[in-house]
């Protein structure tokens, strides 16, 4: 059975004529027929050519994934290419704790588009049943959601410095631009109820207006934020 070093390892990305192959644990396997590792990416962001072994460990899944495809050899590991500065720092620690490569922002995002996408929902609600304390609901989800942002935003851009080297695509850059408008637009509703509005339920007052097509906004861009989230995790692809 063929000892694969790093470099050797490196060539089978998946890229060209050399195949696609992942080690994991020590174990080569040549992963060139799975439709999940087209062009030898897998969920767009695991790249083929590469020791796994830490990576599968904060992955939803285990090694049996594996178990149907073909061990083609033995990766020699080699000490790791430390990168300088904080990163590499960083790097290094992350390797010792894959978690934190990749689940804090997850984790902490959900929190603001939970609540923002609740809050034109309960908005309309009290405006058509008359209900202050529904109201309140929403009031409440703006102020909630909007102390949650930042945290959110902090760690978006923690994981696109980590694990894409703050490299650039349309989805990276829309998600960018849509969170800092949501951050805006979110601040602006919140000032505008709050020192504005007496009468939040009142349809007359055109500041009620107002208001309300700030929360049906912030209900349509949240979402689209975290549809752009879930197509870099979850990638679409045509087989």
């Amino acid at each position: 059975m063929k000892n694969f070093s790093r470099d050797e390892l490196a060539q089978a990305n998946g890229t060209n004529d050399s195949g696609t192959l992942v080690a994991v644990d020590g174990k080569v396997y040549d992963i060139s027929d799975s439709k999940k590792w087209i062009h030898g990416k897998h969920m767009n962001r695991h790249g083929a050519g590469r020791d796994l072994s830490a990576d599968i460990v904060a992955a939803p899944h285990g090694t049996e994934v594996l178990e149907r495809f073909e061990i083609v050899g033995v990766y020699q590991k080699e000490g790791p290419q430390r990168v300088p500065g904080v990163k590499g720092t960083i790097d290094a620690w992350l390797e010792k704790h894959p978690f934190f490569r990749r689940h804090p922002h997850p984790a902490v995002v959900h929190a603001p588009i939970g609540l923002i996408m609740a809050l034109p929902i309960f908005e309309v609600a009290a405006l058509v049943t008359g209900s202050t304390a529904t109201e309140w609901a929403a009031y409440l989800c703006l102020i909630l959601g909007l102390v949650s942002l930042p945290a959110a935003m902090v760690t978006g851009y923690f994981t696109w410095w980590i694990n894409y080297d703050w490299k650039d695509s349309p989805t990276i850059r829309w998600k960018r631009r849509l969170a800092w408008v949501a951050l805006l637009v979110a601040l602006f509703g919140a000032i505008w109820r709050t020192l504005l509005i007496s009468d939040p339920i009142m349809w007359s007052d055109p500041r009620v207006i107002i208001y309300c097509a700030i929360t049906l906004a912030l209900g349509f861009i949240v979402p689209l934020i975290g549809f752009l989230g879930g197509t870099l995790t979850f990638p679409y692809e045509k087989h």
